[in-house]
């Protein structure tokens, strides 16, 4: 490429990335909210916009562009899901609501070769729709092409790994390579319908809703509520009580916090932290800590509670870590906040398990 049509190159960049990013951002809340409209969960999602290296390198040997629909996947937006049948609704979604270009897309329908290699997924270069770009908040986006990955977390896997594997070797060990590879993709096929088929065999033996079952309102034990709990009290406390941590533990996933399984050492520290938080917030007695409790279930509280933080750093949680004390410690901040705010949480150690959670140290 010659210095000339490298400086169209930036020029061009320099000209519309904002906007592009300004599409990218726009573009991933609207396909989560289409998808969840329809009750699909998402496991994750995410959109990214080239870097400058990225344009200029994909644009290698190619004349300048002129127009959007000469960067098909400038913008492209990752979209997983648990289960396969999940596909296949949001396709449908896709169909009603973007304008698909047909011979830059992938459907799942293409994918149903025996013969093909891997584990790929579905892949559409889309648009908006000409009823949506004529809405005065969209107009400026008309035109723009983007592209939407739909996988399942299994696909995610494949689609990870396979680009470490070099294959680049002699012709018998490619061989056996690629044979490996071909029984790896049926298994995490078999996989993926395999969860499906437990999943919809668990929703037929459950005839009570599980939220029902989840959350049962439990009387409070006698507890002295004059003494102030050590921090081994309140562990004893918990483990009294198991199903408190299965309680929140799901509750944080149907918030829409990510999957996080924890060690055991990691664990106890976020238990480590709840006990911080709950003498932070001067919930002093074991009696405190039941009434507590117990008041995150009056008209699901704490679960509407973990749907605004998730909503609230959209863009950031999904990189968090929440176990079950953890969605309790932050509970107790949100909850106990007008008790907090003018304390020193860095000096009281409420700051350090808040930037556990977040990921911003270990």
């Amino acid at each position: 490429m010659d210095n000339q049509r490298v400086d169209g190159l930036e020029r061009f960049y320099a000209e519309n990335y904002s906007l592009y990013r300004e599409f990218s951002d726009r573009i991933q809340n609207l396909v989560q909210n289409l998808i969840e409209r329809d009750d699909i969960e998402i496991y994750k999602i995410e959109a990214k916009t080239k870097t400058p290296e990225e344009l200029l390198k994909g644009m290698s040997g190619r004349t300048s562009p002129s127009s959007f629909s000469d960067i098909p996947d400038f913008v492209t937006v990752r979209t997983l899901l648990r289960f396969p049948e999940d596909v296949g609704k949001v396709e449908q979604i896709v169909s009603e609501e973007f304008t698909i270009d047909s011979e830059r897309s992938t459907p799942a329908s293409t994918l149903d070769d025996p013969f093909r290699f891997g584990y790929p997924a579905a892949s559409y270069t889309l648009s908006l729709s000409e009823k949506r770009s004529e809405l005065r908040e969209w107009a400026k986006y008309g035109g723009i092409l983007f592209q939407l990955d739909i996988r399942t977390m299994l696909q995610e896997v494949w689609a990870a790994v396979l680009p470490k594997v070099n294959v680049n070797v002699d012709t018998g060990t490619k061989k056996k390579m690629e044979r490996k590879l071909i029984r790896i993709a049926s298994l995490l096929e078999e996989a993926d319908e395999g969860f499906l088929s437990l999943y919809e065999t668990s929703k037929g033996a459950f005839p009570v809703p599980m939220q029902e079952q989840v959350f049962v309102r439990r009387e409070a034990p006698v507890v002295d509520v004059s003494r102030v709990f050590s921090v081994d009290e309140l562990y004893a406390w918990f483990a009294e009580r198991p199903e408190i941590l299965d309680q929140w533990s799901g509750a944080a996933l149907k918030a829409g916090f990510p999957i996080y399984v924890p060690a055991a050492d990691y664990l106890r520290t976020s238990f480590e932290n709840l006990y911080t938080a709950f003498k932070a917030a001067e919930i002093d007695t074991l009696d405190e800590v039941e009434k507590f409790m117990l008041s995150l279930e009056e008209d699901d509280r704490g679960i509407n509670q973990l749907n605004s933080i998730t909503e609230a750093f959209e863009k950031n949680v999904g990189g968090w870590r929440v176990d079950a004390y953890s969605a309790l410690f932050l509970l107790v901040l949100n909850i106990k906040w007008d008790t907090l705010r003018d304390k020193d949480l860095v000096e009281l150690g409420v700051k350090k398990g808040s930037d556990r959670i977040s990921g911003l140290i270990d």
